[in-house]
């Protein structure tokens, strides 16, 4: 099967540059046998233990078939590519670094699973970026192709929570509960990460078990340092809902203005904070905190 290295309609890599990306990215990749051979392939395709390569020959191609474990590494062009990548993420290029991770996935995929585990550490990188440009379903699908190969505990923790939190995103809640599960038993509520119990307490405010939500949503908050754990905007929005639930309205204009103190913003993404956010809305219009905190969240 060929590479598919498509480019994306609205290119963020400016044209002559993702030419010349291009251009190295179709170079063939070399397979090198136990044997001491070199095979150049336009064309890889692993399955069932097989891996075929085709080389081009004159106007045609040879297609070769060997065991995967005849192949002892690869030589895959525009490895420098790697470090560009992280480059433009660590300047908030993200745009750029979506596309780039996207070519060098797409030209390593068919492969993932022969390459060193650290092929796949890398593709965390990529996977947090779909997270971030809102496609869920796809973010679960590379994790897991990815997954089989991670070993580095930090990045499966960080593939782990990019499943979680697209599953949570698609409201495929029953898939996300035996997951939140695992997260809140292998993690604790002083972490830098809040993912588990933002997920837990949301499902508990869903289904209407108010103090069980606020309860559990609570515990990173309280926990929290001065520099704020991820979603933990969505426990404080969680636990602003539950306490409108128990009827404690008091309760949850003060969690709000200590989110408002926290500079957290309202997490509008989710749907379960609809509901909480208008009846927020609502209070603080009617209370006397209401000229000076409007609900502008």
């Amino acid at each position: 099967m060929a590479f598919l290295l498509t480019t994306i309609a609205t290119a963020a890599i400016p044209t002559d540059e993702l030419a010349l990306i291009d251009a190295e990215l179709h170079q063939p990749i070399l397979v090198h046998l136990d044997n001491g051979q070199a095979i150049p392939g336009h064309s890889i395709d692993v399955s069932e233990g097989l891996i075929r390569i085709a080389s081009s020959e004159g106007a045609g191609e040879i297609l070769h078939t060997f065991k995967s474990g005849q192949v002892e590494r690869f030589t895959i062009p525009g490895e420098s590519y790697k470090t560009l990548a992280v480059e433009w993420i660590d300047a908030g290029e993200s745009d750029n670094a979506m596309e780039l991770l996207q070519l060098l996935y797409l030209q390593r995929v068919k492969i993932i699973s022969l390459l060193p585990a650290t092929e796949s550490h890398f593709f965390v990188y990529y996977v947090d970026l779909i997270l971030q440009s809102d496609n869920p379903a796809r973010a679960i699908a590379v994790a897991g192709i990815l997954k089989p190969q991670i070993s580095h505990p930090a990045a499966l923790v960080a593939l782990e929570d990019a499943v979680l939190d697209s599953y949570n995103s698609l409201q495929l809640y029953d898939q996300a509960r035996p997951l939140t599960q695992a997260w809140l038993a292998a993690r604790n509520p002083y972490g830098d990460s809040a993912l588990g119990y933002y997920t837990h307490s949301a499902d508990l405010l869903r289904s209407e078990d108010f103090a069980g939500a606020l309860d559990t949503a609570l515990q990173p908050i309280v926990f929290s340092t001065p520099n704020p754990p991820e979603k933990l905007a969505h426990c404080y929005a969680t636990a602003i809902g539950a306490a409108l639930g128990l009827r404690d309205q008091d309760y949850a204009i003060i969690l709000h203005t200590e989110m408002l103190e926290r500079s957290l913003a309202w997490p509008k993404t989710d749907p379960t904070f609809d509901a909480p956010f208008k009846q927020l809305n609502e209070h603080l219009k009617k209370s006397n905190n209401a000229k000076t905190h409007p609900a502008d969240i």
